[in-house]
């Protein structure tokens, strides 16, 4: 294959990872960190690569000058890719949407796609435009192993991209010198294959490409990347001053400053204020629980301790031991960059150790016992924080806690009105305590504050047990005081809120089957999607025998489609690369669902195993490749793959679930993270055999090239669209892992009854 090929196919592949990756973080921060984006993120950008694919890159098969077709796309590519990025650093402002508030299912759907639209429509185009001018250059109109090397050597791009992207662009550049920096790499390619042309074209086409190259070099030397980094952060915050915006390798961490106050900000969502918290929030969920134990002397705060909830435990002079873990170092950082003498009082005290580390993987290794844990997030709104809402974790806490011990957790509530959604919320998370808690005292409020423990004593709190532990302590706090302890913790609140509870969810909120994550993006959307309540509320009782039915009844149309209409004659091909891509979509987000749950800290990771995934669809379409001349019967081969893929589908979960237990293990926990990385290569390879034979067996029936690698890729992508988005929103939220691995299977057997009865491929030897 032609140097200056490869070449144009690697920088297509590694621009277009660096920049998906790059709008995902970025997407990421307007979105709040909500998990359920990542799926459609993923699915919006394979959509409109579909879409580019199908519907502009068979323009090409009528292109007269084909070269320069390529490269005007790659231009576009280059120029869209930096609007997409200030399209998500200002589509807040432009839809109204106030700094702090959230966004709706339907919100990031629309939003994302129409951001995500012009550089991965682009994207998908070029690929197809390569695949044409390899297969005229490189292999004289030889279709199938045109496709099947372009796509390996792009796929090598990808993993390169997001290698790179992980480890040297986002420690080292901000976002708009990473796409500028993409953009002059995608022009490099251009010109590479502006030697294609005749002479007098070629000179043209290069002064433009060179113009361009010049402009993006312009941009970066004269710092246009900066002030158009600082000018779009302002727009996401306005009316207050953005003193620092980083990605570090956990997320996106900003402190914004107005009027004297510093807020910090992980992934867009405030953590803590300095130097003036939460009053009323803070000092109840600190000494409610403080008080209601005999006497406190070692204490573990799982993320959030900063900026008050510490300097609260610390004024208890019975305390010895404050353990606080904040997983990404880069926030800490921040507050020890800008103290305020509450924050310089919390983290300098000799009594507390700052630990940078997942709070339940300090869990799990800590030797110490602690009279009480308290998780500092108070709604389990992504997959990271639903971790410590779970069974498994009130387990392991319940492990943590001496004899007297109390693990403290709050939820969003209120004193006048319970929604279905806040109801369920909240009693998926009682359910989930009282199935590992032999007792649970609650303390409702506006921020509903719950007390497990193993023993009687903390069910039998009142304010004037309370109020003396206060005196005893020679506590003088600004909120607690007898009448207030008094109003708070009259009975009539706790009597009122059980009988608010009544109809709530019987479930339990567990490590793979994340019903209270599930719970808290129902409330979110009943806040700030409305309209989508019913919807949801249809979506909590959904299980697996109506994705059977649907699936069955799918497939039977299907079948008496294909036989009733001859343009459909030749459905079973593209449907099981379309399944494929659902399958590929659903591997990639149940590896991220499952490391996020095992691991805590996927961000950094996300890049690592999208590059494992498409090693392994790289790997496996180079096999393919080399073997489709030698390959005796196509059909019964493909036949095969389709059955592999249906059998990885029911052992991806098992292998999971095995594993799960030993974590605790160092050994087993690093070599866990690496198991991740073999997964998601062997997904990649189930994927990456299929395409290559499944373009040799439709172009036996249809030699146009253009249409044939046009109408696969995009049903590859589309499929992987459907999956990301009914994945992400549906199946993973609601049924788990192991509900959606059966989905998976369903589907995978409908396509495989479609490809045992049609008669595709057999006369292909």
């Amino acid at each position: 294959m032609n140097k200056r090929l490869i070449f144009a196919a690697l920088a297509t592949g590694f621009s277009g990872m660096a920049i998906q990756l790059l709008l995902l973080r970025e997407l990421l921060v307007v979105f709040h960190g909500n998990d359920l984006a990542i799926g459609i993120i993923f699915a919006n950008w394979l959509a409109c690569e579909a879409f580019g694919a199908f519907f502009i890159g068979k323009r090409i098969e009528h292109a007269r000058k084909r070269v320069r077709a390529f490269i005007s796309l790659s231009i576009l590519f280059a120029l869209f890719a930096p609007l997409a990025l200030y399209l998500v650093r200002t589509v807040r402002d432009l839809l109204g949407v106030a700094p702090g508030v959230g966004m709706g299912v339907f919100p990031i759907l629309y939003s994302s796609l129409l951001i995500l639209f012009l550089p991965s429509l682009l994207h998908g185009a070029l690929f197809v435009f390569t695949c044409k001018l390899c297969a005229q250059f490189a292999f004289h109109g030889e279709g199938a192993s045109s496709i099947g090397r372009v796509y390996v050597w792009e796929t090598i791009g990808h993993i390169a991209g997001a290698v790179v992207f992980t480890f040297l662009l986002i420690p080292l550049f901000h976002s708009f010198s990473i796409v500028f920096g993409m953009g002059i790499l995608t022009l490099i390619a251009s010109v590479a294959l502006a030697t294609f042309q005749e002479r007098a074209a070629k000179q043209k086409t290069l002064a433009v490409l060179m113009a361009a190259v010049a402009a993006f070099v312009y941009l970066i030397a004269s710092d246009g990347d900066e002030q158009l980094h600082y000018h779009t952060i302002a727009r996401q915050w306005p009316d207050k001053e953005v003193i620092h915006h980083e990605h570090s390798i956990y997320g996106n961490v900003a402190l914004i400053y107005r009027e004297g106050e510093y807020t910090f900000l992980t992934d867009g969502i405030p953590v803590f204020t300095t130097p003036t918290p939460d009053i009323v929030r803070v000092e109840e969920f600190v000494h409610f629980p403080m008080l209601a134990h005999p006497r406190p002397e070692n204490v573990a705060i799982l993320v959030g301790g900063a900026g008050g909830v510490i300097s609260e435990v610390l004024k208890y002079p019975t305390i010895e031991r404050v353990d606080y873990t904040e997983l990404d170092p880069l926030l800490i950082d921040l507050v020890r960059k800008y103290p305020t003498p509450l924050t310089e009082a919390e983290l300098g005290s000799p009594r507390v150790r700052t630990l940078h580390v997942d709070g339940r993987r300090f869990l799990e290794v800590t030797p110490y016992q602690y009279d009480l844990i308290f998780v500092g997030i108070s709604n389990p709104e992504n997959l990271q924080v639903n971790r410590l809402f779970t069974a498994e974790f009130a387990s392991l806490a319940k492990e943590r806690l001496r004899e007297d011990g109390i693990l403290v957790v709050s939820l969003p509530g209120s004193l006048t009105y319970l929604s279905h959604e806040l109801r369920n919320l909240n009693g998926v998370i009682i359910n989930t305590l009282e199935s590992v808690f032999p007792y649970l005292h609650i303390i409702p409020g506006y921020h509903n504050i719950f007390l497990a423990s193993t023993t009687k004593d903390v069910t039998m709190i009142h304010a004037a047990l309370l109020y003396e532990r206060l005196g005893e302590h020679q506590l003088d706090l600004r909120l607690i005081t007898r009448p207030h302890l008094e109003v708070r913790l009259a009975p009539r609140w706790l009597v009122w809120f059980l009988e608010s509870m009544y109809g709530a969810t019987e479930e339990i909120n567990r490590d793979f089957r994340p019903k209270g994550f599930f719970y808290s993006l129902a409330y979110w959307n009943a806040m700030f999607s409305p309209y989508l309540s019913n919807f949801f509320r249809w979506l909590e009782d959904l299980g697996l025998s109506l994705f059977a039915i649907v699936i069955a009844g799918c497939t039977a149309i299907l079948l008496v489609l294909r036989w009733q209409v001859a343009s459909l004659k030749r459905l079973s091909i593209p449907y099981s690369i379309a399944t494929t891509g659902f399958a590929g979509m659903a591997f990639d987000l149940l590896l991220i669902f499952a490391f996020q749950v095992l691991f805590g800290f996927v961000f950094h990771w996300i890049g690592l195993l999208m590059a494992a995934f498409m090693g392994g669809v790289g790997g496996g379409g180079f096999v393919m490749t080399a073997l489709l001349p030698h390959i005796k019967d196509n059909r019964a081969l493909f036949i095969k793959l389709e059955i592999a893929v249906g059998l990885f589908a029911i052992l991806l979960p098992l292998v999971i679930l095995a594993v799960s237990p030993y974590l605790g293990n160092p050994v087993v926990f690093a070599l866990a993270q690496l198991l991740f990385l073999l997964l998601a290569f062997f997904a990649g390879a189930l994927i990456g055999l299929k395409f290559p034979l499944a373009s040799k067996m439709y172009l036996a029936h249809s030699p146009n090239l253009s249409r044939t690698t046009g109408l696969l890729y995009s049903a590859d992508l589309l499929g992987g669209w459907s999956g990301g988005i009914i994945a992400a929103v549906v199946l993973l939220p609601v049924l788990g892992l192991v509900g959606t691995s059966l989905v998976v299977v369903m589907i995978k057997a409908s396509s495989l009854i479609m490809l045992t009865t049609s008669f595709e491929g057999k006369r292909v030897r």
